[in-house]
């Protein structure tokens, strides 16, 4: 009796263990909302003390959604969304995402530690790429890693950077975790 007892106890502690973990890491995030003029709706889950600041370019209609750490001069996220069409894009397709981003940051890959871009793929349907260079010589007080993205779905784009000094990728993780996330509603 003594050993059944111990063993319901035991995993009656794992199991609580197991709700609060994910209970923990579901408080850290919420789901957001924002709106482009010429995609709709667009939800996106991120870390809470993320602080959002979104602006919009009347002209193309490009939502700029810019995410500010917790703690001032942590890192600089920027996603940007807007359809094919609007942001003269019409050409580019999913096979040529890791061109699209190697071509983008081309001019900065003599000034980096890697002398080229090398961009891959992520996501759950890895339908986005990105590419990361370490500055070779940063100024005091700038950021070392530069990061640039794409995701397609459908006509739809989104594009963003990420600037950070995360050499163990934290804040990377997390910031193609947000894109990922990003869904466009009809």
């Amino acid at each position: 009796m003594t050993g059944d007892h111990s063993m319901r106890t035991f995993f009656s502690s794992v199991i609580l263990c197991l709700i609060t973990t994910f209970a923990h890491g579901a408080e850290g995030e919420e789901l957001r909302s924002f709106t482009n003029v010429n995609v709709g709706k667009v939800s996106l889950t991120a870390p809470k003390d993320w602080k959002p600041v979104e602006r919009h370019r009347i002209n193309f209609g490009t939502t700029f959604y810019r995410l500010q750490p917790p703690t001032a001069g942590e890192f600089d996220f920027e996603i940007l969304v807007n359809d094919l069409a609007h942001m003269e894009m019409e050409a580019l397709i999913d096979k040529d995402l890791e061109l699209y981003i190697q071509s983008n940051m081309a001019r900065a890959a003599p000034q980096s530690v890697e002398g080229k871009v090398s961009a891959v793929r992520f996501g759950r349907q890895r339908d986005g790429a990105y590419a990361r260079l370490t500055d070779k010589t940063p100024k005091p007080g700038e950021f070392t890693l530069y990061t640039q993205g794409v995701r397609l779905q459908g006509k739809k784009v989104v594009l963003f950077t990420l600037y950070s000094n995360d050499k163990d990728g934290a804040v990377l993780q997390k910031a193609l975790s947000i894109v990922d996330s990003l869904k466009f509603e009809q």
